[in-house]
C-alpha cells in the first residue's frame, strides 16, 4: 500500500516539474532577446570584467600560493622524517643530538609565531583586496597582498632551513 502511494506522489512530482520546465522553455523561446540580455549581464560577467584588469597580478598571486603549498609539502615531509630520527636517537640515547635538536626546535617555535602573524596579515590583506576589487581600484591592494605572500614564503623557507638543521643534528 505504501509503495503505491510513493509511486503516485513521485509521478505527480515529475508531472509538476515537467510542466514548470515547459513553461520556462516556452518563455525563453518567445522572448529570446530578454533571455540573452539577462545572461550576458549576470553577476559573473560583471565580476570577470573587473578582474580582467588585474590578470597579471592574479597570476602572480596564484604562483606565490603554489610556491607556499609546495613549501608546506616539503615541511610535512621533513617533519615526518624528524619523527623517525627522534625515535632512533631516543633509543640510542644520544643526548647531545637531542640537545642540539631542542635548540633548533625553540628557534622553530619563534618562527612559527612570526609566520602565524604574517598569515593573519595576509588574510586581512586579501579581505581588503576583495573590497578594493568591488570598488574598482585594487592595484595597490594587489601589491600589498603579493608582498605579504612573499614574506610568508620567505618565513617558510627559514623554517625549512631550521628543519634541515634539526635533521642534520639528529643524523
Amino acid at each position: 500500500m505504501n509503495l503505491k502511494k510513493g509511486l503516485i506522489v513521485g509521478i505527480g512530482a515529475l508531472l509538476l516539474l515537467g510542466g514548470t520546465y515547459q513553461i520556462q522553455s516556452a518563455y525563453a523561446a518567445d522572448n529570446p532577446q530578454t533571455f540573452e540580455a539577462k545572461e550576458s549581464k549576470g553577476l559573473a560577467g560583471k565580476k570577470f570584467e573587473k578582474l580582467e584588469k588585474y590578470q597579471e597580478q592574479i597570476h602572480q598571486v596564484n604562483q606565490l600560493r603554489e610556491e607556499r603549498l609546495d613549501l608546506k609539502k616539503q615541511m610535512v615531509e621533513k617533519k615526518d622524517q624528524l619523527v623517525d630520527l627522534f625515535l632512533t636517537v631516543k633509543k640510542s640515547g644520544n643526548k647531545e643530538a637531542l640537545k642540539q635538536a631542542r635548540e633548533s626546535k625553540k628557534q622553530l617555535k619563534t618562527k612559527n609565531g612570526e609566520l602565524k602573524a604574517l598569515l593573519t596579515t595576509g588574510k586581512d590583506e586579501r579581505k581588503a583586496l576583495k573590497e578594493a576589487i568591488k570598488a574598482g581600484d585594487a592595484t595597490e591592494q594587489f601589491d600589498k597582498v603579493i608582498a605579504a605572500q612573499k614574506q610568508v614564503n620567505e618565513k617558510m623557507k627559514e623554517q625549512l632551513a631550521l628543519l634541515d638543521q634539526m635533521i642534520n643534528s639528529l643524523k
